[in-house]
């Protein structure tokens, strides 16, 4: 009896010693260290450049200078409001899992200023499935069949992991534009697109053993596209083309829109120096898409991606490189198909394939090739 007892005493001394040594969240935050599934911790570059920031906490709140880890300010909840000549070095803002407003934005997790050639940047460091919170309702519906929710919120989950692993920014993993995927913060959160999130807990999608690049879009228009005719140098395995007869149904299927000589030539002095007057524009086009615009005007001639010419623009304008051009006496008529990109999971698309019965898993596996789903974890 005395040896069991020895045992016992052990085992909880043990058990103690373990938990001991569990970083807090709060380190795991300032460190960037990963824990695993939907707990890794993730920084989103959330506002960038400013001159004066107002954070507002609701609960009692910790400021460090992460530096040195000086506390600077440990009490009440309350309002502060900084300028970028004050923050010399970066100042982390944590409330206890508690709401915090920057710049009147919602959000989970700790706020990070950092000083950044005279501008504040602001970061917000949380844990993943309180980023896809706020990712997912950005993205996508959240009134849409809850298998096209949960195949979202796997495809936003493998591509923040996706930058997770290749980012080596030192600051933060991705920003929450659509440079990456919109984040909104906590304000957009649903209980659906929650739902979602929690139901594919550290699901992603994989091609040998990495997370894939899922790239994701609107309406494909009936067909999607490889990724090597949209971006120049990219032609991964699993972004090929794909015959798309689930997004009919969407507003944006097909479209027409003039775009005036004018028009383009505002959008190109923008970006080029002595524009002259355009004289002549020609399209190339593979797998139906354009690939390449030439433009000849007074002073020479400019060539560019499709993609680019696309995004010199309002987004509702251009809405998709699937489109055919007329020329007129005053610009282009253009008659397309679909909006977005056209890479990767045709959003309306999956949402006739959810309607259908179909569940997330099988989703995915039509609009990435060769993939495998699987749960992930990461360690750094």
């Amino acid at each position: 009896m005395a040896i069991v007892h020895v045992f016992r005493w052990l085992m909880v001394i043990i058990i103690i010693a373990i938990a001991g040594c569990v970083p807090p969240p709060e380190y795991m935050a300032k460190t960037g260290k990963r824990i695993g599934l939907d707990n890794d911790y993730i920084k989103i570059l959330l506002l960038r450049d400013l001159l004066k920031v107002e954070v507002v906490t609701t609960a009692k709140t910790k400021v460090l200078q992460l530096a040195n880890n000086t506390i600077v300010y440990n009490g009440d909840a309350r309002r502060f409001v900084l300028f970028n000549n004050q923050i010399i070095q970066p100042l982390q803002f944590e409330s206890w899992n508690n709401e915090i407003q920057i710049n009147g934005i919602s959000v989970r997790g700790v706020i990070q200023l950092h000083p950044v050639i005279g501008k504040i940047q602001v970061v917000n460091v949380l844990k993943m499935h309180e980023y896809l919170y706020g990712v997912l309702p950005s993205e996508i519906m959240s009134g849409w069949p809850e298998e096209v929710l949960k195949a979202q919120a796997v495809a936003a989950r493998t591509y923040a992991y996706y930058h997770l692993i290749k980012n080596n920014s030192t600051y933060f993993d991705l920003d929450a534009t659509s440079n990456f995927q919109v984040y909104k913060g906590k304000a957009v959160e649903t209980e659906a697109t929650n739902k979602a999130v929690d139901a594919t807990s550290g699901i992603i999608m994989t091609y040998n053993n990495k997370p894939i690049l899922a790239y994701f879009h609107s309406t494909c228009g009936g067909k999607t596209t490889d990724d090597k005719y949209v971006w120049h140098g990219e032609d991964l395995p699993y972004l090929t083309s794909v015959v798309c007869p689930y997004c009919k149904n969407s507003p944006n299927y097909s479209w027409q829109v003039e775009l005036t000589l004018n028009e383009i030539y505002e959008a190109l002095t923008k970006r080029y120096k002595t524009v002259g007057k355009i004289k002549a524009i020609t399209l190339g086009r593979e797998d139906a898409r354009v690939t390449v615009v030439k433009i000849e005007h007074d002073n020479g001639i400019i060539r560019m991606s499709g993609n680019d010419f696309r995004l010199m623009f309002d987004a509702k304008k251009i809405k998709s490189l699937y489109f055919v051009a007329k020329q007129t006496p005053n610009g282009l008529i253009i008659t397309g198909h679909g909006w977005g990109h056209g890479v990767g999971m045709c959003q309306w698309g999956a949402k006739e394939m959810a309607q259908q019965g179909m569940r997330f898993d099988r989703i995915l596996m039509f609009y990435y090739k060769g993939i495998r789903i699987m749960t992930y974890t990461m360690q750094k």
